[in-house]
C-alpha cells in the first residue's frame, strides 16, 4: 500500500539525516538504517519494488552493502551482503530484499528462493506476465499439436521444430492488448524449451554445449543491460524486445535439452554431432 511505502521511505529520509551511514565508532549499521531496513522487509514485494525503484542507487546498494559509492557494485554477480544487514533482517527476509534489488538494477529474474508468487510480482515489475509452469506445458503441448496438424509427414523431430519456428516464434513476434507477446512469460518459456528440444533431438548439438549456449545467452542479456541498453534492443532479433534474464525460463531450456536428448536417443541415435554445435535462435 502507499501508506506502507510512504512508512519505508521516511525511514530512509530520516536514517540519511541522522548519523549516516555507519556508526563512525564502530562502524556498524546504525539504529535509523536497520529500521528502514525492517521497514523494507515489511513490505509486499508488489510494494517493495515500488519503494526500492523511488530511492537512488546509492541508498539501494547501501540496503545490501557497505559499498554504496561504488556504482558497478551490483552489476557484477554475487551480491555480496553485508553480515549486519544480513543479521537485522534474518537470511529470508533479506533475500527479499536483495531479490527486488537484482529486480530494479540489474532488470533479472534471479533465484533466491523467495516464494513463487514474489518472483512474478519482479516479473510484472518489469513488463513481463507471471510464470505458471502449468500453462507453459500446455502452450507446449498446444504447439506441438498445432504443428503435427499443419505437417502432412512427421519426422523424429520436424513437429518439434515446426511447432518452435513456426508457431511458437510466430506468436512471439505479436503485439497482444498493445505489449509485444515476447514478453508473455508462458510463451517465451515454452519457446525456448522448443528451441533447445528440437537442436538436440536434431543432433546439432551435444546437451552439454546446449546448456552452455543457453546460459551464455542470458549473459550477453546481462552485459547489455549493465551498458546501459535496458530494453535488450541491441540483442533482439525482431521489433519486439527479448525476455529478461531469467532462472524460471532458462529453467525450461533446460528441461527441453534433457527432452530434446530422450527424443534424439529414440529416433535419431545414429546421427553425428558437431563438436562446437550448430544453434540457430534467430526465430527467437
Amino acid at each position: 500500500m502507499v501508506s506502507d511505502q510512504r512508512q519505508f521511505t521516511d525511514a530512509v529520509s530520516k536514517a540519511k539525516a541522522s548519523a549516516g551511514f555507519l556508526d563512525s565508532a564502530t562502524r556498524s549499521l546504525t539504529d535509523d538504517w536497520k529500521a528502514a531496513l525492517h521497514a523494507c522487509s515489511r513490505l509486499a514485494m508488489f510494494d517493495m519494488l515500488p519503494a526500492l525503484a523511488a530511492l537512488t542507487g546509492d541508498d539501494r546498494r547501501f540496503l545490501l552493502t557497505d559499498a554504496a559509492r561504488n556504482p558497478r557494485a551490483i552489476l557484477s554477480p554475487p551480491i555480496e551482503p553485508s553480515s549486519d544487514r544480513v543479521s537485522a533482517l534474518g537470511p529470508g527476509a533479506f533475500s527479499r530484499v536483495v531479490f527486488a534489488v537484482t529486480v530494479i538494477d540489474r532488470r533479472e529474474i534471479e533465484d533466491f528462493g523467495i516464494p513463487e508468487d514474489q518472483v512474478n510480482d519482479g516479473r510484472e515489475f518489469l513488463g513481463c506476465t507471471r510464470l505458471d509452469d502449468d500453462g507453459v506445458q500446455q502452450k507446449i503441448n498446444e504447439a506441438l499439436n498445432t504443428a503435427r496438424g499443419q505437417l502432412t509427414t512427421e519426422t523424429c523431430c520436424n513437429a518439434i521444430r515446426h511447432a518452435w519456428a513456426s508457431v511458437l516464434v510466430k506468436q512471439r513476434r505479436m503485439v497482444v492488448g498493445g505489449k509485444p507477446a515476447s514478453l508473455i512469460a508462458n510463451l517465451a518459456a515454452a519457446a525456448h524449451y522448443m528451441l533447445s528440444r528440437y537442436h538436440v533431438c536434431d543432433a546439432k548439438v551435444f546437451p552439454s554445449r546446449m546448456k552452455i549456449i543457453i546460459d551464455g545467452y542470458d549473459a550477453d542479456k546481462r552485459l547489455t543491460i549493465a551498458a546501459g541498453d535496458s530494453k535488450m534492443k541491441s540483442v533482439g532479433l525482431t521489433s519486439n524486445p527479448p525476455f529478461p534474464p531469467d532462472f524460471g525460463i532458462r529453467r525450461w531450456a533446460y528441461k527441453g535439452v534433457d527432452d530434446g536428448e530422450w527424443d534424439r536417443m529414440r529416433c535419431n541415435s545414429t546421427a553425428r554431432r558437431p563438436l562446437i554445435g550448430d544453434v540457430n535462435g534467430e526465430e527467437l
